[in-house]
């Protein structure tokens, strides 16, 4: 009969506490991230009742499990609002730098401009290879509001699609300029054509250059006197001048208002207008012929074809101003195409061209960016984040790591949305959103309780039925007992 009491008091203990698991999660139904709990029953210690026969004498919680099903998605306007579809937890960091776990993903910015959780815990991610998105390095916390861009200078051209990329047709009908030029002083009747660019130098400054054209007289081969024969190669025919020009108030040592010539080529054509070759000139000072009187001024810069090399961009070397050095910049106006060679298959068309038509810029640009800020982010379903800077440039800030466990549900469960590692639940692993079977990152988004309000109503009353069955069994067992002393009396 005593046992029977025990029995009673061990399920009105059990219910009750049942209840408060149940209550908890029925308050967290609006809570994000929140996993609900599930209360699994055990009986007590198995008694004896005579022969072989044993009954348990009671009831206890075996444990609590932390049931971690998907939650519906709310869709917000926040950009640093995530949600994990699938497996996984993010990964955030204290001020102490203890590592903990959330589901939860209303992330926010610190004073400091850090991505943060709402109670100020760092969110770990990890860096990302620019050129081939990979992920690199160990984690870490990400400033998002200080970035800063650096700026790009133009390249070289050794790199393809950086430098200047000009395509454009020449009139094949235009008429040699009468003016020579003077390199160190250039006006427009020194030349056919001309189309500005923008450069970047090595500190971020908008640097405009002009890239002109001035057709060269066509010259028949040259003779040699012995064989009274055409010397080989000694023909000019189709070929242009062109000239990269810069005012002198962006140079190193320039005059205000003078443009002047800071590299520069030639380029030979077909005749039916194809890019044969692109080749680099060298502005060049003649020197006086021997025996030259005293004072006797020195001839006109000139500009002398540099030997071709295969593979090697045309490039000028700029000394703009405040740069402390000169900056090499490649100009690419086609591939060229040998005319010879009936195995080449290049067309000589995708540059610059000849042909009896006006002169026409395709298209001009350069590669190359002024230093920027952030100005907005977006996080990709990999878990990149995206910045995108007031200069124009967009680059990945980092890529927002994913850890699961082979026992999510054993976490230990710390509040205000946290887990944490424990013996039972193994140790993280931890990878890109979207591999290995982890959740993908969904951004302006937030995941809702997985609590289903009906069952915990359905749990409630049966909490409460049971509990009045065990308090029941209490007061049944009061009144036996009664009764057995009332026998004695």
């Amino acid at each position: 009969m005593i046992s029977s009491l025990y029995s009673g008091a061990s399920g009105v203990q059990t219910q009750s506490d049942s209840m408060t698991v149940t209550g908890s999660n029925i308050a967290n139904v609006n809570t994000t991230g929140y996993k609900y709990n599930r209360v699994n029953f055990q009986d007590l210690l198995a008694t004896s009742m005579g022969g072989n026969s044993k009954i348990a004498k009671g009831v206890k919680i075996g444990n609590i499990q932390n049931i971690q099903t998907q939650g519906a998605f709310q869709v917000t306007e926040m950009e640093t609002d995530v949600a994990i579809d699938g497996k996984g937890f993010f990964s955030v960091k204290d001020a102490n730098g203890q590592v903990l776990y959330t589901r939860a993903g209303q992330f926010t910015y610190d004073k400091e401009g850090f991505l943060t959780t709402q109670e100020g815990h760092y969110l770990q991610v990890k860096d990302v290879d620019p050129d081939t998105k990979e992920t690199v390095g160990d984690l870490k916390n990400i400033n998002i509001l200080n970035q800063l861009d650096p700026p790009t200078p133009t390249g070289d051209g050794v790199k393809e699609g950086t430098g200047v990329v000009l395509k454009a047709n020449l009139d094949s009908n235009s008429e040699v300029p009468k003016i020579a030029v003077d390199y160190d002083n250039v006006r427009s009747e020194m030349y056919n054509y001309s189309t500005s660019v923008t450069v970047y130098d090595n500190k971020g400054n908008e640097r405009n250059i002009q890239i002109a054209f001035r057709k060269i007289p066509d010259r028949p081969p040259q003779v040699d006197p012995a064989t009274n024969q055409p010397i080989p190669n000694t023909e000019i025919k189709n070929n242009w001048q062109w000239l990269v020009l810069a005012q002198g108030e962006v140079l190193e040592g320039g005059l205000p208002g003078v443009q002047k010539v800071v590299g520069g080529g030639f380029v030979e054509f077909t005749d039916d207008g194809r890019l044969v070759q692109n080749q680099s000139g060298q502005v060049a000072q003649p020197q006086l012929p021997p025996g030259a009187p005293p004072g006797t001024p020195l001839p006109p810069k000139t500009m002398n074809r540099l030997p071709l090399t295969p593979g090697v961009p045309n490039q000028v070397e700029i000394p703009f101003i405040g740069t402390g050095s000169l900056q090499t910049i490649g100009i690419a106006m086609g591939l060229g195409k040998n005319p010879d060679d009936p195995q080449d298959q290049r067309t000589g068309m995708d540059g610059i061209t000849q042909f009896a038509s006006d002169f026409k810029v395709h298209s001009v640009g350069a590669d190359g960016m002024k230093s920027g800020a952030i100005e907005s982010i977006y996080i990709r379903d990999d878990g990149i984040i995206d910045g995108a800077f007031d200069s124009g440039k967009v680059k990945s800030l980092g890529r927002i790591i994913i850890a699961d466990f082979k026992a999510p549900e054993k976490l230990q469960i710390r509040g205000e949305n946290f887990y944490k590692e424990s013996y039972l639940s193994g140790q993280p692993i931890q990878n890109d959103p979207g591999t290995a079977g982890l959740g993908s990152i969904h951004s302006k988004s937030l995941e809702n309780s997985n609590v289903e309000l009906s069952t915990e109503f359905v749990k409630m009353i049966e909490g409460q039925r049971a509990f009045q069955a065990n308090a029941k069994t209490v007061t049944t067992s009061d009144e036996i007992l009664a009764d057995l002393i009332q026998m004695k009396r």
